[in-house]
């Protein structure tokens, strides 16, 4: 975990900025303003979200943020097929104790890429919005919080559709994806 930043004043605060850009920019070339926005996204606590085609970097600029911040980074690949348990975890049978113990999924980490959301039905999609807002999971009957700082860099792929739930731009009930959870935070865009 990284050790908490003092920082005295704006001035010191815009530097600090400057200096992780710069350390980011130094992996993912070329790409300054999308930089700056998921920076910007950090900044506010909250997550962003990037429409782009595949190969071009997201996964780089997400794996580079992390160790440039010092957290903790998970990726999670969204397919059609994916249930809510494979993001926030599941309670299984542990036969050296023969207890059931949770064993939490890949969204217990400080920093998560979720590659390609449009392509996971809504009810998983409703998990990582839960997620988002509120800071913790609900599994297994339990709410558990997730680690702070929470950061979800969250990609879509704008042509590939095939077997995807395409992400609304805004639903009468305010989500952004699928049919499930409203945000009063929506995940901020980059290009």
């Amino acid at each position: 975990m990284a050790e908490r930043l003092t920082i005295d004043s704006p001035a010191a605060a815009a530097a600090r900025c400057r200096d992780v850009l710069d350390e980011v920019e130094k992996a993912v070339v070329g790409k300054r303003a999308a930089v700056e926005q998921v920076m910007t996204g950090i900044l506010a606590s909250g997550h962003v979200l990037i429409e782009d085609l595949p190969g071009l970097g997201k996964t780089l600029l997400a794996r580079t943020f992390a160790a440039v911040l010092g957290l903790e980074f998970a990726r999670v690949q969204f397919t059609p097929d994916m249930l809510p348990a494979d993001l926030t975890g599941a309670a299984v049978y542990d036969p050296r104790t023969s207890d059931v113990v949770f064993r939490p999924g890949p969204v217990f980490t400080q920093f998560l890429l979720a590659d390609e959301i449009n392509r996971t039905p809504p009810k998983t999609q409703a998990a990582l919005l839960e997620a988002m807002e509120e800071r913790q999971v609900s599994a297994d009957g339990e709410t558990r919080p997730l680690p702070r700082p929470f950061i979800v860099l969250a990609t879509d792929n704008p042509i590939e559709y095939e077997g995807t739930i395409r992400c609304r731009r805004r639903s009468s009930t305010g989500s952004r994806c699928g049919s499930g959870s409203a945000t009063s935070a929506p995940p901020r865009r980059a290009r």
